[in-house]
C-alpha cells in the first residue's frame, strides 16, 4: 500500500497505511517462525510492538471493542516472541569467544549451554503456540486488519489531526523522563521500572512520528532519530536488567571454583549496569 495514496488525506488512511505495513511484516514472517527461523523473531516482535502502540495512540480511529481485542491478542503473541528474543540477545551479549581453556572461556561455555537449553524451550513454546487455535485466530485477525480494518467515524477526519496525537505522545515521554530523573535524584528503588516505562512511552512516540511523517514535514526524521537514540540508550539498560535476572537464577554450585568466580564477577558487573540509571538518562536528548 503506497504511503502516497489518496487515503493519506484522511486520518484513517494515514494510520491504516502504517497498520497494514506491520500486519504485512508479521504475516511475511509467520511461516518462517514455524520453521524456527532465528532472523524472523526480531522483525516480527517489532511489528507487533508497532501495531500495539498504534492501536493505543490512535485508538479512536478504529472500533474500540475490536481494537482492544486485537491489541490483547497481539500482547500475548509479543510475549511468546519475547521469550525467544530475550534469549537471543543474551546469547549475543555473552558470546565473546574467549579461549575455552581459560576460566572465562569455560564460564562462557557454561552460559552458552544454559542459554541454549532455555532457548530450545522457548522455541518449543512458540511452536506449540503456533499450532494452537489462539494463534490461528490471531493469524486470521491480522489478515482482516490488513485488508478490512474496522474503522470508526473518527477515521474520516483529516490526516493532519494525527499531529495532535503525536504531540500528546511526546508530552507523555517528557513527563515520564521527568519522573525518572526525580526518582533517580531521590534514590527511589523503583527508578529502573520508571526508566523502562519511559522507554515504552518513547517507543510509542517514535512509532507515532513514523506513522505521521507524511503530515509532519521536514522535522519528522530528526525527531524520529532522537527517539531512536533514546530507545537505544534505554534498551541497553533493559538488556542489562534481563541479563542480571538471568545470571541471578543460575546454579553454579557444581562449577569449578575459578569458573564460579568469573560468573560471580560477571553477575556483579551486570547488576551494577542494571542499577545505573544515570548513565542512560545523561545519554539522551528529549
Amino acid at each position: 500500500m503506497s504511503r502516497e495514496s489518496d487515503r493519506d488525506k484522511t486520518l484513517g488512511g494515514l494510520v491504516q497505511n502504517y497498520v497494514a505495513e506491520q500486519c504485512g511484516a508479521i504475516l511475511d514472517h509467520w511461516d518462517l517462525l514455524g520453521r524456527r527461523d532465528a532472523a524472523s523473531v526480531h522483525p516480527s516482535r517489532v511489528a507487533v510492538r508497532r501495531l500495539r502502540a498504534t492501536l493505543r495512540t490512535f485508538r479512536r480511529v478504529y472500533d474500540a471493542g475490536a481494537g482492544d481485542e486485537f491489541a490483547a491478542e497481539l500482547r500475548w503473541w509479543g510475549l511468546v516472541l519475547g521469550e525467544v528474543r530475550d534469549l537471543q540477545v543474551l546469547g549475543e551479549r555473552f558470546d565473546t569467544e574467549d579461549d575455552p581453556r581459560t576460566p572465562r572461556g569455560r564460564a562462557e561455555l557454561f552460559l552458552a549451554a544454559q542459554i541454549a537449553r532455555e532457548l530450545d524451550s522457548a522455541w518449543q513454546a512458540l511452536s506449540d503456540a503456533m499450532n494452537g487455535e489462539r494463534a490461528a485466530r490471531l493469524h486470521d485477525a491480522i489478515g482482516r486488519w490488513h485488508e478490512h480494518p474496522p474503522f470508526a467515524e473518527h477515521a474520516a477526519q483529516p490526516a493532519g489531526r494525527a499531529k495532535k496525537r503525536v504531540k500528546k505522545a511526546g508530552a507523555k515521554v517528557r513527563a515520564r523522563l521527568a519522573r525518572v530523573r526525580e526518582a533517580a535524584a531521590a534514590g527511589d528503588p523503583s527508578t529502573p521500572e520508571l526508566l523502562h516505562s519511559a522507554r515504552k512511552a518513547a517507543k510509542r512516540h517514535r512509532y507515532a512520528l513514523e506513522l505521521a511523517a507524511p503530515v509532519l514535514g521536514a522535522s519528522a526524521e530528526d525527531r524520529i532519530e532522537r527517539r531512536r537514540e533514546l530507545q537505544d540508550a534505554f534498551g541497553e539498560h533493559q538488556d542489562a536488567v534481563v541479563a542480571a535476572e538471568f545470571l541471578g537464577r543460575l546454579d553454579v554450585a557444581d562449577e569449578p571454583p575459578d569458573v564460579a568466580f568469573v560468573l560471580g564477577e560477571l553477575t556483579e558487573s551486570t547488576r551494577r549496569q542494571a542499577d545505573d540509571v544515570r548513565g542512560p538518562l545523561d545519554a539522551v536528548q528529549e
